[in-house]
């Protein structure tokens, strides 16, 4: 007879499933509640399982919320019928767990406790109590499946290595170019964001011809030229020249153009880019993460409505996201809501959340209010980020998940 693990339904998803992940077991029994074992949990559930570990059998069972006896009588006839049995104690209500005292009275049952935070796991046998690290992990479309949702930004590996996440392709050499022009942008500063929206709109009335190349009017651009000379020195531009009145060119490639032409693409570029650099910190990650909430993606086989939430980078660190929001210029109580929603939406309250901020948060009454109105919402502020090293940045991310 295969593995059995019984588990005591939890709302929080991911106490749920911290077994699954470590063991991958044959069965896992669920014994809940009706008020928390509902259908769209049990279905969500279920989708996570046939993704991680598709030889799993799942079983639910409800209990009621206050007959002590027939959880009791349910508990030992599990034993009976799975002796090898062990109970995962990460969930369950008051009622289960007194059953279980009462069960554990009066026979010798196996028990196992996986902190979600620390991947550390707490076992009994015999009576006495080990320690033991677990490897569990989960990718951030799992995570998002597991609560609900559905990410629908593309995310993977392709054939070459290249990372692939969203429209963007992290080859070393756009990893370089993300590199250059952050150096570009931490230079202008608040410029950058000014001069970018310049550009995007000189470029819709402008547009290129059939090679791609763009002839740009410098009386469109005013300031922001400098911004094209700058990717000229840094050979991001092909086939530069410049006149009295225009200057004309080619973007090395189209990623570094979607970059300009949207103010904060850059900041969250950087953000990805410098979290990544090392695997063994974030194992998975995603920009420009699209969560669909209900899971289901509508089209024309399929007409309905979809309510999408972005996020712009999730990092994960074995089991725990970090949802980041990145702002390029100044942000109100509202990004605090939207980034506390989805994050607990999606990633449970063991997830992560922060707020980072390229310019500094000044001393006035309305900073203040704000950076406490962050700690009472549990988000961390990084600020300043244009005047951080990337090893600082990194060191502020590696923090949030903790030790």
């Amino acid at each position: 007879m295969g593995r059995t693990i019984i588990e005591f339904f939890s709302e929080e998803a991911l106490e749920n499933v911290m077994a699954m992940l470590s063991y991958r077991p044959e069965h896992i029994i669920y014994i809940g509640h009706k008020h928390n074992m509902i259908t769209k949990k049990i279905r969500s559930l279920t989708a996570f399982a046939k993704r991680v570990s598709p030889d799993t059998e799942l079983e639910f069972i409800e209990v009621s919320r206050d007959d002590i006896d027939e959880i009791i009588n349910l508990l030992n006839s599990l034993c009976d019928k799975y002796p090898d049995c062990e109970f995962e104690l990460s969930g369950g209500g008051e009622l289960i767990l007194m059953a279980l005292g009462c069960v554990s009275a009066m026979r010798n049952i196996n028990t196992i406790r996986i902190d979600p935070y620390t991947n550390m796991e707490i076992i009994t046998r015999n009576g006495k109590a080990t320690r033991d690290y677990k490897n569990a992990k989960a990718t951030v479309s799992e995570i998002i499946t597991l609560h609900g949702g559905r990410l629908t930004t593309r995310e993977g590996i392709l054939a070459d290595g290249t990372v692939y996440s969203g429209e963007w392709h992290f080859t070393p050499d756009f990893r370089n170019d993300i590199r250059t022009l952050w150096s570009i942008c931490s230079k202008l500063k608040t410029k950058w964001n000014r001069y970018c929206s310049v550009i995007e709109e000189v470029i819709k009335n402008n547009p290129s011809d059939e090679t791609e190349r763009f002839v740009l009017p410098l009386s469109q651009l005013g300031d922001s030229a400098v911004i094209f000379r700058e990717l000229n020195k840094k050979e991001l531009l092909y086939d530069y020249s410049m006149t009295p009145k225009t200057i004309s060119f080619s973007f090395k490639n189209n990623m570094i153009k979607k970059i300009i032409t949207k103010t904060g693409n850059i900041l969250e570029l950087h953000v990805y880019e410098v979290a990544t650099r090392h695997p063994s910190m974030f194992h998975n990650a995603v920009i420009g993460a699209s969560i669909d909430w209900d899971g289901v993606v509508h089209d024309y086989e399929n007409p309905g409505y979809d309510t999408v939430n972005e996020i712009d980078v999730i990092l994960m660190r074995d089991v725990i996201p970090t949802f980041i929001s990145c702002k390029s210029g100044r942000a109100g109580s509202n990004a605090l809501h939207e980034l506390q929603t989805v994050t607990s939406r999606f990633g449970g309250k063991y997830a992560k959340k922060a707020l980072v901020m390229s310019c500094s948060c000044d001393t006035t009454t309305g900073a203040n209010f704000f950076r406490q109105r962050s700690k009472d919402m549990h988000i961390w502020v990084i600020d300043n980020v244009f005047e951080m090293t990337d090893d600082e940045l990194l060191a502020k991310l590696k923090r949030i998940q903790g030790p």
